[in-house]
């Protein structure tokens, strides 16, 4: 398994992670009141803010530690960081994948807010269509690293 491919799958737990923080205390503020009236843009810019935050400290973590544990496991003490011209292929298919998910998403926002919902809520589209169009990509790498890439 070359760093990349490990990467990759780590990035999946990490998204399934940051999903879960960012889903449980965005609902729990939202619930709350905490995004109502003229502020509430603000305030849910500054609790994304300390989230990414929270999410980027887990995510390296996470990676460090399934390095550390990849390498007990395998007996690999030094493990290589080259990317090859499959690694890069596979990283620009799942950079594509990422940036056409995210800005569906993008323009989907827009045209909910321009349909009626509240700016709270386009925000929130917006940040689901980031997240949801890094989990496609980082799913497509996997696949890719695991079937190869002839689709």
């Amino acid at each position: 398994m070359s760093f990349e491919e490990r990467n990759a799958a780590v990035g999946i737990v990490i998204s399934l992670i940051a999903w879960g923080l960012m889903i449980s205390v965005l609902s729990q503020r939202q619930a709350a009141g905490v995004f109502d009236g003229a502020d509430g843009p603000m305030l849910w810019a500054r609790t994304v803010c300390w989230l990414i935050a929270a999410c980027i400290a887990i995510g390296i973590a996470l990676t460090v530690l399934a390095t550390v544990l990849y390498a007990a496991v395998t007996g690999e003490r030094s493990p290589s960081f080259e990317k090859d011209e499959r690694d890069n292929q596979i990283g620009l298919r799942g950079l594509q994948v990422t940036l056409v998910v995210m800005s569906m998403g993008i323009v989907g926002s827009i045209g909910a807010l321009a349909w009626g919902v509240t700016v709270v809520m386009a925000l929130n589209l917006i940040l689901a269509s980031c997240a949801l169009g890094d989990m496609a990509g980082t799913l497509v790498k996997l696949f890719l690293y695991r079937r190869g890439m002839a689709w």
